[in-house]
């Protein structure tokens, strides 16, 4: 009876009327809760940091190789609340790099993949999902209520990264993001409406659904890494015309860490042990990370 009342409480706590999306609910018990996120608590200043990140609500839009395992991370971590949307199934191509993608998976939605892997770690936080990914009728339902949105829509097309930006800057929601550029990754956080996803981009409204290929790479790619050549930029332009841009699995696992450390350090980040962290850039200030050529330092678009 005990447990019951306390899945009640927090049913209560968390639950919103979601009518476009598949929601499941917690099965609480706050001793097993803390105890599997007790490596947590030296960084987070204790079971008050906790307790502060199982109320966190996040969304994730897109389940690629970024996105699921940002995702996965997220509830490894204790976040209480995740949203999760991607339209896309699972292909043999993505076993590289994706911790939902693996010989069973293949031909499954991903978002009905992602929410059999997070309820496999634990139950006790509340899931949605959206299995017809981010669109203008899902996106406000999505955003609305969110501590922080991760945007790991697939690159192709920009207007649904548009919709989910645009939703979360009315709300005043930071939205973190991070690319796979070379064998590293860049990572972005916007946040207000000094420099948006729209200034990003620099492309009229009509070529957003088709951008050109130049211009993404203009975009993604700088700076570019020292180790691609000429021949590799044309390769890797050549990659992204096919709507198929070449990705380096391990990169994936580097960006993942950057996004869900960020977003957490932003979040509790005042109840942890230590203070003096350096502050995550805004846009159009950004990091980009190369395990490869050893470059870690902070960029700005220009």
């Amino acid at each position: 009876m005990k447990k019951n009342t306390e899945i009640c409480q927090v049913r209560n706590e968390l639950s919103h009327p979601f009518e476009r999306a598949t929601a499941y609910y917690p099965a609480m018990n706050s001793s097993t809760y803390m105890k599997r996120t007790a490596r947590n608590h030296h960084w987070l200043g204790g079971e008050l940091g906790q307790k502060r990140v199982q109320k966190l609500r996040v969304g994730v839009a897109g389940l690629g190789g970024m996105g699921s395992n940002i995702a996965e991370t997220l509830i490894r971590f204790g976040v209480g609340h995740i949203r999760i949307a991607d339209p896309d199934h699972i292909d043999t191509s993505n076993i590289n790099r994706q911790v939902i993608a693996n010989r069973k998976t293949v031909g499954l939605s991903k978002a009905q993949a992602c929410a059999q892997e997070l309820r496999g770690i634990a139950e006790d936080f509340e899931l949605v999902s959206y299995e017809q990914g981010i669109a203008e009728e899902t996106v406000e339902e999505f955003v609305d209520g969110c501590d922080a949105i991760v945007d790991e829509i697939d690159v192709f097309p920009m207007d649904r990264h548009v919709l989910l930006h645009r939703a979360a800057r009315e709300r005043g929601i930071p939205l973190y993001s991070a690319y796979v550029v070379g064998l590293g990754i860049h990572f972005y956080k916007f946040e207000g409406d000094q420099y948006t996803f729209e200034d990003f981009l620099g492309l009229p409204e009509p070529q957003w659904k088709a951008p050109p290929v130049d211009r993404l790479y203009e975009i993604f790619a700088q700076p570019v890494p020292s180790y691609l050549d000429a021949s590799g930029e044309n390769a890797y332009k050549d990659e992204i015309a096919t709507r198929g841009a070449p990705i380096f699995g391990p990169a994936t696992l580097l960006g993942h860490s950057v996004v869900a450390t960020r977003l957490i350090l932003d979040a509790v980040g005042s109840t942890c042990s230590f203070t003096n962290f350096p502050k995550t850039p805004v846009m159009p200030e950004f990091l980009a990370l190369d395990p490869v050529d050893f470059t870690f330092k902070k960029s700005k678009m220009v």
